[in-house]
């Protein structure tokens, strides 16, 4: 089957409620088991104690599919942690055949990386709804650079918690960021922490805790449940439940191998990533929401004790500094790096939906 009538399949998004297409697909009439190709896939998730990981994508991959596809249809999952890969590695080896299927994030992405970008700005999604709707309405963009770049094509989309500061001493608003080293995953982030007079600083999500733990970095950003099962708590004492956007991701299959799947198997798969993708979203709302109450003990926390962090809530004058950093800062130096071109894509296909403007300065 064409990329052309493979795209059509991946990205006839599904319209929700706002009238936004917001997800991937349905396939047509599910094929019956008999109809099925038999295939293992391989696949690599990402780190293996979190949430999405656990009760999501292994859950998927081991159990469902098999169940749903009368045993033709398997995967075999490892979390990125297993493999001890690096972001970019994820997608090199998906280009390359040696797994049929990563689920991973934008960061992973180094050549079309500013494109990539546009998805998950820091400052942007104000709630899981936004982050969602912002990945469907710039997916064309991103189906793109898969396609060109990395010979795959995107089958569905996920996210993590939102993201917020943990730091290692007790602070009392974002002001506080000032001349703290913070630790950041992408260059939006990095962007924003500067713009709120920070200084930022890339270590990779494993690394984290000794950097904290040492005074490498003052503060880190992660997502609410993600930094409490990655134990940030055992070395910091303030969680700011400022939200600085989520972190987006993106399940992919290289091209070569769906290509020798039969358009019954392709369809039945197309409703099977569909279902992933509605459990994955699922999960962050009620992941940011636990996370919290893990953090602080302001809750139930159903993973392990509950830490006991000071909580900083935001104020009006915290959500100010976002939005002045996003729209003085943030776009404007994404703009550049994409250029004029992607920018004003970005501005009409994302942008125009809330009231902003990706142009350089």
């Amino acid at each position: 089957m064409k990329f052309t009538a493979l795209l059509g399949m991946a990205a006839a998004l599904v319209v929700g409620s706002t009238g936004i297409a917001t997800g991937i697909a349905s396939a047509q009439t599910p094929a019956a088991p008999a109809q099925l190709d038999s295939k293992k896939f391989n696949v690599i998730g990402t780190w293996n104690f979190l949430n999405i990981n656990k009760k999501v994508e292994q859950p998927f991959w081991s159990e469902q599919l098999g169940a749903a596809s009368g045993g033709k249809l398997t995967g075999n999952i490892k979390s990125i942690t297993e493999l001890n890969l690096k972001g970019t590695e994820v997608l090199r080896l998906l280009k390359t055949g040696v797994y049929d299927v990563a689920h991973a994030l934008p960061i992973y992405v180094d050549d079309g990386a500013a494109i990539f970008e546009g998805s998950d700005l820091s400052g942007v999604a104000a709630s899981v709804a936004q982050q969602r709707e912002i990945l469907a309405l710039w997916m064309p963009e991103m189906q793109k650079v898969m396609r060109d770049k990395f010979g795959s094509m995107i089958v569905s989309t996920f996210a993590f918690p939102q993201q917020v500061f943990f730091c290692r001493d007790e602070i009392s608003s974002l002001a506080d960021i000032k001349g703290k080293k913070v630790r950041v995953q992408g260059v939006s982030q990095s962007d924003l922490v500067k713009a709120l007079g920070g200084a930022a600083v890339t270590i990779p999500f494993g690394e984290v805790v000794p950097a904290l733990e040492k005074g490498v970095v003052d503060c880190g950003i992660t997502g609410t449940l993600p930094g409490y099962q990655a134990k940030w708590p055992e070395v910091v004492k303030t969680v700011v439940d400022v939200s600085l956007g989520y972190t987006a991701g993106f399940v992919s299959v290289n091209l070569n191998s769906w290509n020798k799947l039969s358009k019954p198997t392709q369809e039945f798969m197309m409703g099977q990533f569909k279902k992933l993708e509605e459990a994955a979203w699922a999960s962050v709302e009620a992941d940011t929401r636990e996370g919290i109450a893990c953090d602080t003990g302001n809750g139930p926390c159903s993973v392990g004790p509950a830490a006991k962090l000071k909580l900083v809530m935001p104020s009006d004058a915290d959500r100010a500094l976002v939005k002045k950093a996003l729209n003085d800062v943030v776009l404007p130096e994404w703009a550049k790096r994409c250029g004029a071109e992607c920018a004003a894509k970005w501005t009409e296909m994302v942008g125009k939906r809330y009231g902003l403007v990706a142009k350089a300065n």
